[in-house]
């Protein structure tokens, strides 16, 4: 093995113990906090394991990489681990779990207990077999059969909570905002929806996809982005969505102008790094051929993805849908991912951009909308908090700290307060009203973050020094 092939294994395998390890507690403190029927034995098992990886970790802490994170590293790294399980345990303990087992969930189900990819089953559910397999057939975590595939997911939520934290330090976000980007992750559809109904496997997905944003920052970690990708290949076909945006970022970071060696040079890289998953993808569709495919068409989503309305004719299966879930999926984050793509986004970044057209597309012909917008998080979230720091940091701290800890309450409580009162059985009186203020608030607060800084503080380039 050469050099450099050598320090690629070292490294995935370092950061893959690091996640991994992660994920394993997460799964070991849903067993016992939420699902309380844990088996003792793969307990132990678990926590030895967990503890191996931390150990792996530690003696190989020097390909660890995540310099952005400063001087103690390792205890921002354990803060950011503790505020990723506490932010996704209590988005599931205050949400309750409704446990529909509907076709999608029917279908991983069967893959989980047949513990084999289902040759003539349901496309597209039966080419999502890692986490059920990992459920069934290679099960080596505390519980069984449907709360398997829970704990999985609770896992994976946890792992994207704390990817997202690393990913926005490596962005130049301050680290104190970036620990609160738990918040604004799971106070979304993305974060209700998937503590409502666990049985859908997207929470894998949610993962990779933050983790591949990670490996498109810099090119020497490309390699690790094929390998991410072939992962998440093994539990959706949306690991589709970045093939087109890595090529996109590969060609962004050789040029414009882009002369033949460098696009030569940009078709190799991308048979390296997407050929594997082309390869898999092809090789599955051929094992799978005896499948059906379910269609469940939703083109009437387009009536309110328009950003005029135009008044037409919704059927019961989208009638519920709106302007605010299909383009403001993540609140107010759309707005902040618009000025953060305009104003701060390097152009490398940019591609990332295009991910909302697949996940669009999605919406359309599949009728559990918040499902499919909820993979959009990967775009908005970041591109959000690119002009949050920036405004968070521009702004005078004795404004910008109210501000800042404002908008994480709102969250909170627009997205929580009334799922923790049907949970817990709460009264609330006069809740139209209550949701009529909470509302305003929104309006002002918002409003109020845009045009301080934008108007009095954001740094101008028409200052003295500005070319004209």
């Amino acid at each position: 093995m050469s050099s450099r092939a050598g320090t690629v294994a070292i490294t995935a395998a370092v950061h893959a113990a690091l996640f991994l390890s992660l994920w394993l507690f997460a799964i070991v403190v849903y067993a016992v906090a939420v699902e309380q029927h844990a088996q003792p034995t793969w307990v132990a098992v678990d926590l030895a394991l967990i503890a191996l990886g931390i150990a792996f970790v530690y003696t190989r802490r020097d390909v660890l990489g995540f310099g952005a994170l400063g001087d103690g590293k390792a205890w921002k790294l354990v803060a950011s681990a503790a505020v990723a399980v506490v932010a996704v345990l209590a988005c599931q303990l205050v949400v309750t779990d409704w446990n529909q087992v509907a076709l999608d969930e029917s279908n991983y189900l069967m893959t989980l207990r047949e513990e084999r990819i289902i040759r003539d089953g349901l496309l597209p559910f039966n080419i999502s077999w890692l986490v059920p397999m990992i459920g069934g057939a290679w099960n080596f975590i505390p519980v069984d059969d449907m709360a398997a595939i829970k704990a999985i997911n609770f896992g994976a939520f946890v792992v994207t909570a704390f990817g997202l934290i690393l990913l926005l330090v490596r962005l130049r976000v301050p680290l104190w905002l970036a620990l609160a980007s738990p918040v604004f992750l799971l106070g979304s559809y993305l974060g209700v929806y998937g503590a409502s109904n666990r049985l859908v496997l997207d929470p894998a997905n949610y993962a990779l996809f933050v983790l591949m944003f990670h490996t498109l920052l810099r090119r020497e970690h490309w390699p690790y982005f094929a390998i991410i990708l072939l992962v998440d290949a093994l539990n959706a076909e949306k690991a589709v969505y970045f093939i087109p945006v890595f090529v996109m970022v590969t060609l962004l970071h050789a040029g414009p102008p882009w002369k033949k060696r460098d696009l030569v040079a940009i078709l190799k890289l991308a048979a390296l790094c997407l050929g594997p998953t082309l390869l898999y993808f092809f090789v599955l569709s051929r094992y799978l051929e005896a499948s059906r495919l379910e269609a469940n068409l939703c083109f009437e989503n387009l009536h309110v993805m328009s950003f005029t309305s135009l008044g037409g004719r919704m059927t019961d299966n989208v009638r519920s849908n709106g302007m605010q879930m299909l383009w403001f999926p993540f609140g107010p984050f759309t707005l902040y991912a618009l000025l953060g793509f305009g104003m701060y986004a390097e152009r490398w970044m940019k591609p990332i951009a295009l991910l909302v057209i697949p996940i669009f597309i999605q919406a359309l012909i599949a009728c559990d909308t918040a499902r499919m917008l909820a993979y959009a998080f990967i775009v908005y979230v970041p591109f959000g908090y690119l002009y949050l720091a920036r405004a968070f940091t521009e702004l005078p701290r004795a404004v910008a700290i109210p501000l800042f800890g404002a908008a994480i309450l709102l969250v909170i409580v627009e997205h929580f307060l009334f799922p923790a009162a049907q949970t817990f059985g709460w009264t609330i009186a006069a809740p139209n009203m209550l949701k009529m203020w909470i509302s305003t608030i929104e309006l002002v607060l918002v409003g109020g973050i845009l045009f301080t800084h934008l108007t009095f503080y954001r740094a101008s380039v028409h200052g003295p020094h500005a070319r004209t």
